[in-house]
């Protein structure tokens, strides 16, 4: 977009009429309605609403541009939310009232009671202040795209209001993929069938739509890019080596995760010092495409009893950089409600997991594990929230020998989550190692809570299965040999289970 279009974005989403607008930015009016259909079409908005609200998600509107926002958010009650999860999706007062079988009466009384409280003079104003200060989730914005899905790539899924969902609603299906280490985050991931390992550069590269090298290209040049295994989100992922480090092109699963994702990288990974952290240098709602900078740093060496990740300078170092991100503010007004919603998902998940996994190490102890997941479900809401790396663990670090500093990577999970997710698959660590945990939380900056530090061992039981039902998948027998154990060893740790 020109500055022209982000000016003209900038003052739709500050409630200016478009006379005004035009006489602003100097154009007729026609011009600046020209502009506005195409910042529209660029962004998928349905209306001028909607296109406030989600140009303020995108981070193309800021605080700065919308001075008059009030801080911190006014209190919603539930139905008045609603009404405000719809105007930020560019519904008007009729089509709000059909949706909620009412009158449009009380609908425009809510919306004028929305209005002043938020220090808005329109609905425009309104929908961008509602999310500029995260009354509402980036994922309640839906665009509105073509469904026309890009070559070699599956169909566009249009996700509706709603929080979204961190992991697939059904278990992925046992597959016989061949299996192979991966550099972004978890023991093993989908790898492709050993014949493509061995075509040409060429071909790799050819394999990224055109639609999406020509956008690539725009960014960074034309550099020699190779396909990665869909990560653990489903994202397809291609990698290209440039002078200014690795770049990571990522096509996430659907709308609300590219939403998601890039919300994260605007106002929680880029609290994160430079070099220790992906970069944003791109993203494009149409392609459903985000491109990142990737951190350098080589793979910690996880090698049983030796590797670098029992190293308490790593650990100290991992405190430190969970800690920052865990300061991020990012979130709805009811955080922890969000929190709970979202880590009950993932409860729920490994819940449906524990049915498929067929392993010796789990015969006569899933009765044991369910009464346990029925604990932590009551116990979610007073656990306290963070906006949460979703993968955190070894798998995710960086290791950057010159200057001896740990960096993170993996952040395709990220959300709001109960804080004791992150601290899961490091403890399966400190468990023979109290120096790493306390490593760790002289690095974070505080000890684990009461009820983090009984409901851990939980957590990281989850873990556990998440990875060994991933090896599962893979037919990877040295993955499932070694999560096994580390499911055995989670489970007996376990209260009552000693």
């Amino acid at each position: 977009m020109e500055e022209e279009d982000l000016s003209i974005l900038r003052l739709i989403a500050a409630g200016r009429r478009r006379i005004d607008i035009a006489d602003v930015t100097f154009n007729s009016t026609t011009k600046t309605d020209t502009r506005r259909r195409r910042l529209c079409h660029v962004l998928a908005a349905d209306n001028s609403e909607h296109l406030a609200a989600l140009g303020t998600v995108y981070g193309l509107v800021t605080r700065d541009h919308l001075p008059c926002a009030p801080s911190p958010p006014p209190h919603v009650d539930e139905d008045d939310q609603q009404v405000l999860d719809l105007i930020v999706a560019g519904w008007n007062g009729s089509r709000i009232a059909a949706r909620l079988q009412c009158d449009v009466g009380p609908v425009l009384t809510t919306i004028a009671r929305l209005t002043r409280a938020f220090y808005a003079a329109n609905r425009r104003q309104l929908a961008a202040h509602a999310v500029l200060v995260e009354a509402v989730t980036c994922n309640a914005v839906s665009p509105r795209f073509p469904s026309r899905p890009l070559s070699g790539l599956p169909p566009f899924h249009i996700a509706a209001t709603g929080t979204g969902i961190l992991l697939p609603t059904t278990p992925p299906q046992p597959s016989a993929q061949s299996t192979r280490r991966s550099p972004a985050g978890s023991p093993a991931v989908p790898a492709s069938d050993p014949a493509e390992s061995d075509r040409n550069a060429q071909k790799d590269a050819a394999t990224i739509p055109p639609e999406l090298a020509t956008w690539v290209s725009n960014h960074i040049g034309r550099h020699r890019a190779w396909a990665l295994p869909n990560d653990l989100a489903g994202a397809r992922t291609w990698r290209m080596s440039s002078p200014e480090g690795i770049i990571e092109l990522r096509i996430p699963r659907t709308h609300g995760d590219l939403q998601r994702e890039v919300t994260a990288h605007r106002h929680a990974i880029s609290r994160l010092d430079t070099g220790l952290a992906p970069r944003m240098v791109g993203f494009d709602p149409g392609l459903r495409a985000l491109l990142t900078r990737e951190p350098r740093g080589e793979r910690v060496d996880d090698t049983p009893d030796q590797g670098l990740h029992l190293s308490e300078s790593v650990h100290e170092q991992a405190g430190q950089l969970l800690h920052t991100l865990h300061e991020s503010t990012l979130g709805t007004g009811d955080r922890q409600a969000l929190a709970a919603a979202n880590t009950q998902r993932y409860i729920d998940y490994i819940d449906r997991v524990l049915e498929r996994i067929d392993a010796p190490v789990l015969a006569g102890r899933r009765a044991v594990i369910r009464r346990r997941l029925a604990v932590l479900r009551e116990a979610l809401p007073q656990l306290p929230a963070s906006y949460c790396h979703g993968s955190f663990g070894s798998g995710a670090w960086r290791w950057q020998r010159p200057t001896r500093s740990l960096a993170l990577t993996g952040f395709a999970r990220s959300q709001l989550l109960a804080t004791v997710a992150d601290f899961a698959r490091p403890s399966l660590l400190w468990t023979d190692r109290p120096a790493l945990r306390d490593a760790f939380t002289r690095g974070y900056g505080r000890p684990l809570h009461e009820l983090e530090q009984l409901l851990l061992g939980d957590f990281a039981l989850l873990a556990a299965l998440e990875d060994l039902w991933h090896a599962i998948r893979l037919d990877d027998a040295e993955a499932r040999l070694r999560l096994g154990d580390a499911v055995r060893a989670a489970v007996e740790r376990l209260p009552g289970q000693r």
